[in-house]
This record gives C-alpha cells, sequence and structure tokens, in this order.
C-alpha cells in the first residue's frame, strides 16, 4: 500500500482534523520544549502538517513525508517559511543536521527499523534529540490496542521495552512518557500524556538522544 490519497480516505476517512486536533500538537510540543526550546526540527511523517503549525513559531522547521499527497496538503496548511519536501524516513538525504527529528507514528510502518534510526542519526546535530511515538501492544490493555487496529502497514506491533531497552546505535533514551489516545463516537478525540501511567498506556512518546 501505498501513502497516498487513498491511504488517507481509509485510515481517517473526512476526519482527519478531528484525529489531529490542536490541543494534541500542543501538548507534543510541550514535552519537547522541555529538552530544546529553539534550533532546527525536522518532522518525518509530517501528514497534512498539523504539528509542523504549532512548532514553527519555536523552531526553524522542515517537514518531509513519503506521501506527495499529504505534502501538498500540508503546503497548503503551512506559511512558507516551513521548507517541505517528499522523502521517506531511511533514505532523508543528510545536509545541514538539525537540533531536533520527530517522528510521530512513523517507526512502526517502516519494516528496516534500523536504516530508519540510522538516517534519523546522520540528520541530527551531535547531543541532537530523536523524539518518537509508537503505538504499544502490551499491559493490560495491549489486546485492545491490537484488536482495534486495522492498519496493515504497521509491521512494528510491539510491547513499549522493544522501544525502549533494543534502541540502535548511536541512540540512548533520555525519558519517555506514556499517550492515551482513542477516537469517541467518529467526534472526539482524546488525547493525554501521562508520565504517571506510561507503563500501562496505549503509545508512548520516547526522548532519545544521538551519543
Amino acid at each position: 500500500m501505498t501513502f497516498e490519497k487513498s491511504y488517507f480516505d481509509t485510515a481517517y476517512g473526512e476526519h482527519y482534523y478531528r484525529r489531529n486536533p490542536r490541543y494534541k500538537w500542543r501538548s507534543f510540543l510541550h514535552e519537547i520544549l522541555k529538552y530544546r526550546s529553539s534550533g532546527t526540527l525536522l518532522e518525518v511523517g509530517c501528514g497534512f502538517g498539523p504539528f509542523l503549525a504549532q512548532a514553527h513559531p519555536y523552531f526553524q522547521c522542515t517537514g518531509c513525508d513519503i506521501s506527495e499527497y499529504a505534502v501538498e496538503e500540508a503546503r497548503r496548511h503551512l506559511p512558507p517559511s516551513v521548507h517541505l519536501f517528499t522523502a521517506p524516513l531511511g533514505s532523508i538525504p543528510a545536509g545541514k543536521p538539525f537540533d531536533v527529528v520527530a517522528a510521530f507514528d512513523v517507526l512502526e510502518h517502516i519494516p528496516d527499523r534500523e536504516a530508519a534510526f540510522a538516517n534519523a542519526a546522520a540528520l541530527l546535530k551531535p547531543d541532537g534529540l530523536f523524539v518518537f511515538v509508537v503505538p504499544v501492544y502490551d499491559g493490560p490493555l495491549g489486546w485492545l490496542v491490537n484488536r482495534l487496529d486495522h492498519d496493515e502497514t504497521h509491521v512494528h506491533r510491539r510491547e513499549r521495552d522493544f522501544w525502549l531497552k533494543n534502541l540502535p546505535a548511536p541512540f540512548e533514551v533520555i525519558d519517555y512518557t506514556g499517550i492515551w489516545r482513542y477516537f469517541l463516537l467518529n467526534r472526539f478525540y482524546l488525547n493525554a500524556v501521562s508520565r504517571l501511567s506510561r507503563r500501562v498506556t496505549t503509545a508512548i512518546m520516547v526522548f532519545t538522544r544521538k551519543k
């Protein structure tokens, strides 16, 4: 399956923006600002650009996505100062390195996990921050996450320790937090960041540093 319009139509239908409310991306940005408050930021898998819309007042932002359709949609909604291009994580050309690379719900789609992390490392400055969000399938609700996950492109349906304890070089985990999320009644999107319940949440946000 390619990640063009048909994918977004199947995954989101008419609810892309309801499932990507501003408060969700503000909460992600709030977490990142605890570790980096300015500099250059690349979001891979940027979709239609809702996170970049929140981040660009703080960072010099760049976005990329494997989907040409998504990048074109992002261009319609983001200011010209946000540079956008099409490329998949794993083969993004390395140029001037970034302070932060973010990948929200991207890594579970990429078969070659080591190539994805190696590419992220090449895109980062020394001591740069790689932040990613992934769904997790362990804990008391892991069975429910798996049952509700109908995305055939999710090739890594793994437990949280798979992401926390098997990090490819040169990265080290500096922190992580949990994320509760669910789309209710095709209308309301629940998104709550929680460190207290991070061992049982349905997704995690992981903060890693390039050593």
